[in-house]
């Protein structure tokens, strides 16, 4: 495999990345991830803020930046069980995928000016064009189940049948509405002061 380094050299493809042993060694250690909760949110946590980070400073493209919320989104939902149509085998790879991203030692350190994160959009980029019917299965779930949550008709069929007051089946569409909105959120922190953005109105 060729090395990649700041004097230059071929950029990685991300089957270069996929096969290298730092990804190799993230791939293992995965399912671990997902067998601690707290570890897991923190790396989601990571992810999302360091992935928003470099959008704000133009270092990540747009599409790397919209596969990165859908995949925090993907394993959040699909580990707590609320999603089940991802094999667990994917579950695994996505989470490596995103450790390999927080992580700032990788095939090419992050520290590295301009090309420190090629191998991490490489990898993005190759994993999510490897998964890309489950990630739309994922998201025609999204906008499905998001509709359904925000659809007042069910709540006025079911008052209607079970005789609850109209008052409070207002309240529970406006908490419904505010799940769809943020259905697959992790406990993220506020935005950096000024922004005028929630760190989960992208998400």
């Amino acid at each position: 495999m060729a090395t990649y380094n700041s004097s230059g050299g071929p950029a990685p493809s991300g089957n270069d990345v996929a096969g290298s042993a730092f990804f190799k060694k993230f791939l293992a250690s995965a399912e671990q991830y997902i067998q601690q909760p707290s570890r897991l949110k923190d790396v989601l946590v990571k992810a999302f803020n360091k992935a928003r980070e470099n959008k704000e400073v133009g270092t990540l493209a747009h599409d790397a930046w919209e596969t990165i919320q859908s995949l925090v989104r993907l394993v959040r939902l699909s580990v707590a069980g609320k999603y089940t149509g991802l094999p667990t085998t994917t579950i695994i790879a996505a989470v490596a995928v995103l450790v390999y991203f927080v992580s700032p030692i990788d095939l090419i350190p992050d520290f590295i000016p301009v090309i420190g994160y090629l191998d991490d959009m490489a990898l993005i980029a190759w994993f999510s064009t490897s998964i890309k019917k489950e990630l739309d299965k994922f998201h025609e779930w999204e906008a499905a189940k998001a509709a359904t949550l925000a659809d007042p008709h069910q709540f006025a069929a079911a008052a209607s049948a079970t005789n609850t007051s109209g008052g409070a089946y207002a309240n529970q569409l406006v908490l419904s509405q505010e799940s769809a909105k943020n259905a697959g959120t992790v406990n993220l922190p506020s935005a950096p002061a000024g922004t005028g953005q929630s760190a989960t109105d992208d998400v």
